[in-house]
């Protein structure tokens, strides 16, 4: 793929990520009135009998909250009944050059097929991303991420190999001796950029102390793309950038959805989307109609132009939605990624993220913990500190506004995950 952009530019292809606002929302409709007229002409019965159900029919399109939303347990149960793929897909297996498998964190192992087609936009989705986050041609990524069937390796690296990047693709660090050996290729190889998880972050952290190494003296200078919630904000990102002397991007994404993935610029004005291809609603998980800006709800994602098909798709993701422009000059949607929907606490009738306990720890040094979901009276919390307890409670509660209840721990009794960090007691 080549490109008009320079290593000065802001923005990968700036033709196609400035696109004003009522342009793209004309192409998102007209993308959308096509993947309506699939549902009926394929047709895809899975939608179609859903949609059928609830009244609608072929012809105009309806408002998109007036379309029923579909879950990843909604296609699990279509898959039990018509084995082994189910009637919701697009993409078959003999239609796929490659396929994707999620790791099955909140349910079964989820399957993705990909077409050439939907592979080349994820391309073209994937260089503007990484150009987003200062990756530039001669660079060195290093990223722990898994390879497999995983659906960050379907690209096979094209991605790093069109903007003339070095991959150093280590996988995750599954033990101490793992993450040695990492720790030792870093330093050897200089990476200019790296892509973690908080978690793993933490365990690298640790190794290296044990190893006699400093990781800030590894990282100093990097770019450090950083799967964690927390430093969407500005105090936790610069307490990591600080220590290790990084500049700190966020991630996001959906391996289930062709290219959709995304990432914050410079400015840390929330996580881009491409509105190329995807159409971005932030929901109340009840009624699924369309929240405020900058209130919470579930992302729903609607996507046009692929071969896949995703109409209404709740990933029931917590997020709030960004309207205002951004200084980067790219336009179309962006968000905040709060958390997963299935960790929240419910304490009084408030929902409590994990996300929202973190930050509230931020001023007591940002230990890690865990909390207890579901619904309750009182939040329930276990914390690695030394602090008193009721220090602990004083400070959560008087941040959240819910009755806390916190015992503590010593320093490194929670396990930390080789992959995606996780906060919720089993």
């Amino acid at each position: 793929m080549t490109s008009t952009a320079t290593t000065e530019r802001e923005l990968w292809d700036e033709a196609a990520q400035t696109v004003p606002e009522p342009q793209l929302a004309k192409l998102a409709e007209e993308g959308l009135a096509r993947e309506w007229e699939r549902v009926w002409q394929q047709p895809i019965e899975f939608y179609k009998q859903r949609y059928e159900s609830a009244g609608l029919s072929a012809g105009k399109v309806p408002s998109l909250d007036d379309i029923p939303r579909v879950t990843k347990n909604d296609f699990r149960a279509d898959e039990a009944a018509n084995p082994p793929w189910g009637t919701h897909r697009t993409v078959g297996l003999e239609d796929a050059i490659r396929l994707g498998r999620s790791t099955g964190t909140t349910g079964k192992p989820f399957y993705t097929f990909f077409t050439k087609h939907d592979l080349d936009e994820m391309l073209a989705t994937r260089l503007r991303y990484l150009w987003r986050i200062g990756l530039r041609p001669g660079g060195r990524f290093a990223h722990s991420w898994p390879a497999g069937l995983y659906p960050s390796a379907v690209l096979g690296g094209r991605d790093y190999y069109d903007l003339d990047i070095t991959e150093i693709p280590a996988g995750p660090p599954f033990t101490d001796d793992v993450a040695a050996d990492h720790i030792e290729l870093w330093r050897l190889l200089k990476p200019t950029g790296y892509m973690l998880t908080g978690s793993q972050l933490q365990t690298y952290d640790r190794v290296a102390v044990n190893l006699g190494y400093d990781l800030a003296e590894i990282m100093d200078g990097a770019i450090l793309l950083l799967s964690e919630a927390s430093c969407q904000f500005e105090v936790p990102r610069k307490r990591i950038e600080n220590a290790y002397g990084v500049r700190l991007h966020n991630l996001s994404g959906a391996s289930e959805l062709p290219g959709f993935t995304s990432s914050d610029c410079r400015f840390h004005t929330g996580l881009h989307v491409s509105p190329s291809h995807h159409v971005v609603q932030v929901c109340d998980p009840e009624t699924g109609r369309e929240v405020a800006p900058g209130e919470r709800g579930h992302l729903v994602v609607s996507a046009f132009g692929l071969d896949a098909f995703a109409l209404r798709y709740d990933l029931e993701d917590i997020v709030s939605v960004s309207t205002e422009p951004c200084p980067c000059g790219e336009t179309g949607p962006r968000y905040t990624f709060w958390g997963r929907g299935a960790d929240a606490a419910v304490v009084a009738g408030k929902q409590i993220l994990p996300i929202d306990v973190q930050l509230a720890l931020e001023e007591l040094g940002a230990p890690e913990f865990r909390v207890t979901p579901g619904e309750t009276d009182t939040l329930q919390l276990r914390v690695e500190s030394e602090r008193d307890a009721k220090t602990i409670e004083s400070t959560v509660s008087g941040v959240l506004g819910v009755p806390v209840s916190a015992s503590t721990v010593e320093a490194g009794t929670f396990p930390r995950s080789s992959f995606k960090p996780r906060r919720i007691e089993a």
